[in-house]
């Protein structure tokens, strides 16, 4: 088995830095105040101070510290669920407004990214990996729906035989290649939104954690031991993390640790691994999804725990899942293993809510996020100023609160995530 990682979270080393921002020192007012500086938040903050409105974002820790710091960078295009269940669950016209929502998100992040000239290394490509028969043939069918009724022409199915031309990945039965999918440094896209964020005019105030948010009569108090901020509006963002400051985000979200490590540059390897510089992800309920990285690295996520902290031995979990995907790996030096929270839903769709007047909430996005939250910020502020045509597509998402209630939701989500463990492994 290769050797445990010495180095923490392989972004701190490829993202540019970014200044460290002063916690707030004192009381303040602000037209609207956001909690957390990850893409979600750092999304609304941009738009709203674009626009000239006065805004605070507080983050407990550094900007990208939490989720959207530390995930596995992949861009999937459309939800979390496939269309086929999302006409299902909801409606072929809802179904298809969610997936023209993903495709304006999935335009406006490259978009983004290039105006503000942000160095996260974007990659095109995306390889779903099917670890049963019966899964391929429901890929292939997907596929086949969407070219059919929503006229995606970007996706390539691809037969277990051919599997070797994309990926030396064992033990899958065939793939859907995605050229619109992708990949990036998820830590230096957090950077690059909040350095235009502060450019616009947006203040981020660092090591701020928010304790309480309060109505008042001309609008909302959110506490935090530097000081106050009085504002007319509050978003509340940060995936799995604020249960407490809102029970209606507990209600509805429950927060995981995932983990992760980085191989050394590979060399000539690499290609043996995937041949080309793209993400990859498998079908199994608990997900194994990896990436090659510009200088050749293989970053891989695998497994999770639902304590509160990353568990000693998470390198070693991880490796138990990659190299028997990855035998040719065996010798290969691990040099970098990190993990932190997510959150995520019981129908893996985020939820997105105005919870009162000028009280809005996101978080949930259960893997999605790179993609789905700066624009899920954006869709915020718009509505802040007056436009929900875009946030209303998310509000009304079937996200059902989490069964069992606050006090059993853990030990039941923990039985049914390995119930599926097992299933994966069967």
């Amino acid at each position: 088995m290769p050797s445990l990682p010495a180095g923490g979270n392989l972004y701190e080393t490829t993202a540019p830095p970014l200044p460290p921002q002063p916690a707030l020192d004192g009381s303040a007012q602000a037209d609207v105040a956001v909690v957390g500086a990850g893409f979600t938040g750092l999304g609304a903050a941009l738009t709203l101070a674009r626009a000239g409105l006065k805004v605070i974002v507080v983050e407990k820790g550094r900007v990208g510290a939490g989720a959207s710091g530390i995930n596995g960078g992949q861009i999937h295009p459309g939800q979390r669920r496939d269309q086929r269940w999302l006409e299902e669950k909801v409606g072929p016209m809802r179904a298809r407004a969610l997936w023209d929502y993903a495709w304006e998100a999935h335009r406006w992040l490259f978009q983004l990214i290039g105006e503000e000239a942000i160095a996260c290394a974007p990659r095109r490509g995306l390889l779903t990996l099917a670890h049963r028969p019966s899964l391929f043939r429901d890929l292939a069918a997907d596929a086949e729906h969407l070219a059919r009724h929503y006229g995606a022409s970007h996706l390539t199915v691809i037969e277990r035989e051919e599997l070797s031309r994309y990926t030396g990945a064992q033990g899958y039965y065939g793939a859907v290649f995605d050229a619109e999918g992708g990949h990036l440094d998820p830590l230096a896209l957090t950077r690059g939104l909040a350095a235009a964020a502060l450019a616009a005019g947006a203040r981020i105030a660092e090591e701020t954690p928010a304790t309480a948010v309060a109505r008042t009569g001309a609008g909302w108090r959110l506490a935090t031991p530097r000081g106050d901020i009085e504002a007319a509006t509050i978003v509340v963002t940060g995936d799995g993390n604020n249960g407490r400051l809102v029970p209606a985000v507990a209600d509805h979200v429950m927060p995981i640790v995932n983990f992760m490590v980085a191989t050394e540059p590979l060399g000539p390897l690499a290609d043996a691994v995937l041949a080309g510089p793209y993400a990859a992800a498998d079908t199994r309920f608990v997900v194994n999804y990896f990436r090659r990285t510009a200088d050749g690295r293989l970053v891989f996520g695998g497994g999770e725990s639902y304590g509160a902290a990353l568990p000693r031995n998470f390198a070693r979990r991880v490796l138990r899942r990659m190299l028997p995907i990855f035998p040719m790996l065996a010798d290969v030096r691990i040099t970098h293993g990190w993990g932190g929270v997510l959150g995520i839903t019981s129908p893996r769709l985020p939820f997105v809510r105005r919870l009162e007047p000028g009280l809005y909430v996101a978080s949930g996005y259960s893997g999605q996020g790179v993609m789905l939250a700066p624009f899920t910020g954006r869709a915020i502020a718009e509505a802040i100023l007056g436009d929900d045509r875009r946030l209303s597509v998310m509000t009304d998402l079937p996200v059902p609160r989490l069964p069992g209630g606050r006090l059993l939701r853990r030990p039941l989500l923990v039985a049914a995530m390995l119930g599926f463990s097992l299933l994966d492994r069967l």
